[in-house]
Parts: C-alpha cells; sequence; structure tokens
C-alpha cells in the first residue's frame, strides 16, 4: 500500500526512480524519528541503509550487519535486499547509473542527502542526461509522521567536558589556520555538542540536539531552534558565540562571498553545499572538530572510567541474576533488557540507555542487530547462549559492553566457537602497535583466530566512542574498510569480535580499550591498549586447550581485575559468586 501511494506521487511528479537514504540533514547515523523515512518506506529499522524505487521494482541496499533483519522485516513489502559488500551485487549507484536511461528524473530530498553522496550519484550519471530533483514524496505519503523534537538544550559542565568551549574553539581555528581557511561549517551534531558543551534529547539514546554552526576568525555561531534555549542556556553560549534560528543557516552560508571554507562533505547536505557561492574556494575533509573530540583529555577519561565501573556493576550483578533466574524459571529476553537497565538505573548519574540493548537468545543472536520487543519475545531456557549486547549514558561517559552468556549446557560446536571468539578478543586487547598503525591493520591482527577457525564476522571489530555522546564516534575503527586514520593515545575504542552461525546462535565479546603509550625503543615508538570495561567473561563455554599459555595469562589478569573494581560494589552472595567466575583457569 505505501508502495503504490509512493508510485503514484511519482507518476504526479514525472518522477522515474526515487532515492530514500537513512539520513537527516546533518549525516547523523542515528536520527530524529520524523526523519526516519526509509523505515517508514521499507519496514526495516536498522541503522543503515538506502532504499530505491522505481515504477516497477523497489531494493533496499544494506550491510552485513543486518541482511538476516532485513530479510525479514521487508518480507511482503514489495522490496528486495541487495546484500552490501556481497560478490556481483553493486552499490546502489551503480545500479542507478546501470538502470537509469538517458533523460529520466530522479527523485531525492537534498537537505537529507550528504554532499559526498550527492557527488558519487552524479558522477554514476555522467554519461547520461539525468535529472535530479529535489522533492520530498514520504512527506506527503506518511500520514502519522513524528512531530519534530523540541527537547530543551542543557550545558555539559566542565567538570564533565575537562575543557570549556572557549578552549575548544581556539583549538578548532588553530586547525583551520593549518588548513588555510578562513571559515568552518559544522553540521555533525556530535561535533556541535562537543564544541559548544551543550547537550539536548533530540535524537533516541544519544544527548544532542539539531543545529548547525559556523566558526569564523573572530566569531562562532550557532544555529539551533531557540526556543530550546533557556535564559540560563541563552547567557551562557552568547558569553562566547551569536546564536541564530535552525533554518537561518542557508540564508546565512549565501552571504559568503570570496571566503576559503572549510567543509565535511559527509555531514553537510547538498541543499547546504549549493547555498555556498560559488566565488567561495571550498577546502573538504573530515570536520576539523572529529579528531579533537577522539582524543579525550584527562577529565573526560578520568569519568568515562568511572562510568565503566558503575555499567560494570549493573552488567555483572545482572549474569549473577540470570543465572541463579534460569535454573527456576524461563524468562524471556524482553524481560532480561529491562532487568539490565533496572540494575543500571541503581546509578544516579544514569541518563539512559545508549542504544537499544540487544538481548538475543540462540539463534536471534546470528542477527547482529536483533532487537526484542514485549510482543516478539524468545523464551530464555536452562541451555545454549544468551547474548547481550548494551550500553549507557552517564553524565561521565558513554558505554557499550557485550557478553555471551552460558545458560546451561552447551554443544562443542558452541564451546568451540566461543573460544576463538576469546582468542581474537584477547589478541587485539593485547596487542603492542607501532605510533602511526591505522584501524585496518589492527582488524586483521584481531580476526587472526576467528580466520584460523575458518570463520569471519560481517562487521568491524571496533568503533570510537563518544563522551557522553554517540556510541559510535569517528575517526577511530577497527575494521577492513577503517579509513587511513591511526590510533591515537587518548582514543577510547571498542574490541567485539565474534562469530555468528545463522539458524542456530550467535558469540560475540565486547570489551573496552583506551589507546596508552607503551615506550620507545630507538627511533620507534610504540602503544598499547588498556581495557576499560569489567565483567565476568563466562569460563564455562572456554575450551582451555584451544587457548595458548598468553591467552590464559591474559583472561586471568583480567578476570583478577574485575573482581576487585566491581567485588566492592556487591552484596555478599553476589561477591561470592563472582570469586568463583573470575578464578584462575589453566589447563
Amino acid at each position: 500500500m505505501k508502495l503504490k501511494k509512493l508510485r503514484d506521487k511519482m507518476i504526479n511528479n514525472s518522477i522515474d526512480f526515487y532515492i530514500v537514504p537513512t539520513f537527516d540533514p546533518h549525516g547523523s547515523e542515528y536520527i530524529p524519528e520524523n526523519y526516519k523515512e526509509r523505515e517508514f518506506i521499507t519496514d526495516f529499522s536498522g541503522s543503515a541503509g538506502v532504499a530505491i524505487i522505481s515504477l516497477s521494482e523497489a531494493y533496499l541496499w544494506t550491510d552485513g550487519r543486518y541482511f538476516i533483519q532485513a530479510e525479514e522485516q521487508i518480507k511482503n513489502t514489495g522490496f528486495t535486499l541487495m546484500k552490501m559488500g556481497f560478490s556481483g551485487v553493486p552499490s546502489y549507484t551503480e545500479w542507478i547509473g546501470n538502470t537509469v536511461e538517458k533523460n529520466q528524473t530522479i527523485g531525492l530530498d537534498l537537505e537529507c542527502f550528504p554532499q559526498e553522496s550527492y557527488e558519487k550519484l552524479k558522477s554514476s550519471l555522467r554519461f547520461k542526461n539525468i535529472n535530479i530533483k529535489n522533492i520530498n514524496l514520504i512527506k506527503e505519503i506518511w500520514e502519522d509522521r513524528p512531530l519534530p523534537p523540541k527537547g530543551k538544550v542543557y550545558i555539559y559542565e566542565d567538570k564533565y567536558a575537562g575543557k570549556t568551549s572557549k578552549e575548544k574553539l581556539l583549538e578548532v581555528r588553530r586547525e583551520m589556520k593549518n588548513m588555510k581557511s578562513e571559515i568552518t561549517i559544522i553540521s555533525s551534531l556530535e561535533d556541535i555538542a562537543w564544541l559548544f558543551n551543550i547537550r539536548g534529547s533530540d535524537i533516541k539514546y544519544t544527548p544532542l540536539v539539531m543545529s548547525y554552526a559556523i566558526i569564523e576568525e573572530d566569531r562562532a555561531l550557532l544555529f539551533v531552534d531557540l526556543e530550546k534555549i533557556s535564559n540560563d542556556v541563552k547567557n551562557y553560549l552568547e558569553s562566547f558565540c551569536e546564536l541564530y534560528n535552525y533554518s537561518d543557516i542557508f540564508n546565512y552560508v549565501e552571504k559568503y562571498e570570496n571566503t576559503s571554507i572549510y567543509v565535511d562533505k559527509n555531514k553537510l547536505n547538498n541543499k547546504l553545499f549549493n547555498c555556498i557561492d560559488k566565488s567561495n574556494e571550498i577546502i573538504s575533509g573530515n570536520n576539523l572538530t572529529e579528531k579533537l573530540k577522539s582524543i579525550k583529555n584527562s577529565t573526560e577519561l578520568a569519568n568515562i572510567e568511572k562510568a565503566y565501573i558503575k555499567d560494570g556493576v549493573a552488567l555483572t550483578k545482572f549474569i549473577f541474576w540470570i543465572k541463579r533466574t534460569i535454573k527456576n524459571k524461563g524468562i524471556t529476553e524482553y524481560e532480561a533488557e529491562l532487568k539490565l537497565r533496572e540494575f543500571r538505573k541503581l546509578s544516579k548519574d544514569y541518563i539512559y540507555d545508549s542504544f537499544d540493548t540487544i538481548s538475543a537468545y540462540e539463534k536471534n543472536a546470528a542477527m547482529m542487530h536483533y532487537h526484542a520487543s514485549e510482543e516478539n519475545s524468545s523464551t530464555v531456557k536452562n541451555s545454549g547462549f544468551l547474548l547481550v549486547d548494551s550500553g549507557a549514558q552517564y553524565l561521565e561517559g558513554t558505554t557499550d559492553i557485550t557478553r555471551t552468556i552460558s545458560m546451561g549446557n552447551l554443544s562443542s560446536e558452541e564451546i568451540r566457537d566461543f573460544t576463538y571468539v576469546l582468542k581474537s578478543h584477547l589478541m587485539l586487547a593485547t596487542c603492542v602497535f607501532l605510533k602511526g598503525t591505522t584501524g585496518k591493520a589492527l582488524d586483521s591482527i584481531a580476526r587472526y583466530n576467528v580466520w584460523k577457525n575458518r570463520t569471519d564476522y560481517k562487521s568491524g571489530t571496533g568503533h570510537g566512542i563518544g563522551c557522553f555522546l554517540s556510541v559510535h564516534e569517528a575517526p577511530p575503527s577497527i575494521s577492513p574498510r577503517a579509513l587511513e586514520s591511526p590510533m591515537e593515545v587518548g582514543m577510547i575504542v571498542s574490541n567485539e569480535p565474534g562469530i555468528y552461525r545463522e539458524g542456530k546462535y550467535g558469540i560475540r565479546t565486547e570489551n573496552i580499550l583506551k589507546v596508552v603509550y607503551d615506550e620507545k625503543v630507538d627511533d620507534d615508538i610504540f602503544y598499547k591498549f588498556n581495557t576499560i570495561s569489567f565483567a565476568p567473561i563466562d569460563i564455562d563455554a572456554i575450551d582451555v586447550n584451544l587457548l595458548e599459555d598468553y591467552e590464559i595469562n591474559a583472561l586471568n589478569s583480567y578476570h583478577r581485575e574485575v573482581y576487585n573494581k566491581i567485588s566492592d560494589y556487591l552484596t555478599d552472595e553476589e561477591r561470592k559468586w563472582l570469586f568463583e567466575v573470575t578464578k584462575n583457569i589453566s589447563k
């Protein structure tokens, strides 16, 4: 029905193909509810994907994290799944470049289409006389579309931020000078929140506010819905910047002429980019704030580590609870999720979860981003694995951690795969690497052991994490697709290899790592990782005979830390249990 309504609109507007990406105007990974147009038209709820609709066909592109989920959710919608990264599967730009015919028209909302993506699309069509029409057809058929968010903006205090906004603006201006730019336009919500030391509630699980910013050599301008700004926040912001209404950004940018302007084309939408006068010199690259934000200052690091202790306590209590409870009765995945949140809420600085908790039993865990609901939730029994990937937003920082928990009897295949995932996890956690090493190189180190087991996982091994910001933060990335951005001291990154057997189970072990200095040898500087998240790894699921001595020592050392850091916050019964499950293992 939705596709028919959309196609009727396409015919009325003489459009042959309509593209629906997963973006808001800021290139965000997680977007406000009112911008979830691709989810509306496809029923696929994953955080990444592009839909293309013609008058006779409809396709959804998404990556390996979501293949199983997408297949299930788009059933009976009229869409066909295109598995990104698979041999023989074209990208959506390649597909449309090969499919569209001369003089046809493509429709899309250019306010929700990053300039970089637009240029790739144009390149794929360069040999055809194609008209790209800026139009939003989804809003015309989405009858119960959510209203734009109206949550208030609040100040992120210096005791958490570690640096004032004025100090951060000086750092940005130094970077502007290095790049020979007089102005930078910032549309990334995480970067604006970090730079101005503000937070909001416009996106679920992520404390951001819809906004744009312009930084000049002697002025800072913030474009935001002024109704969200209280008098206290207004006074704070106006002490170092000028405030404008959110929609004023388009007219304001048109004023600049004969100026060097730095932009991030992966974040800046095409509509705003086209407002920049042609007389200006465009300098493009990742936002100047991006790397500054990713290297945490000493205050942020100290606070983040406090957040992970609180989070480890909650997760440890949860593991104890579910292992005891499951002996007597079944628990649904959804009930398990609620119980874990209940433990997290015991901390006074808990704000809300940092993403949709993945509480996935047996075969559901093979879907990397599965989410149980009250209406659709499997019962966890006294056997197999429960995978729980979860995190929280605390004032001190953002957390993310995964444990695969043995619920009882396990098969030899489950134990073997769990052990190989652990081996990969420990290899990354204990590796020493040369300054300048990229996440792409580290990814191969992490995958070595699962590759030895002739398996792979269709996701990255690790991602950066913000400080009371997004649970996914660039540029840190440990992935085959990681950009050539090296690891830097002070970055925070996840370590989460896995093995996923469709129709059987999924296994993932995730901790969070801090990049630290190791030592200098001659002219070479070496870095390493320190693990900063703490909860027991299930020793009941390990085949110790598959572990090497260094892996056994690393796990035992980690478990000693878990007990030392977590035990004081537990009841006597919980503490005795933790002592047992973190005991040294040996062959």
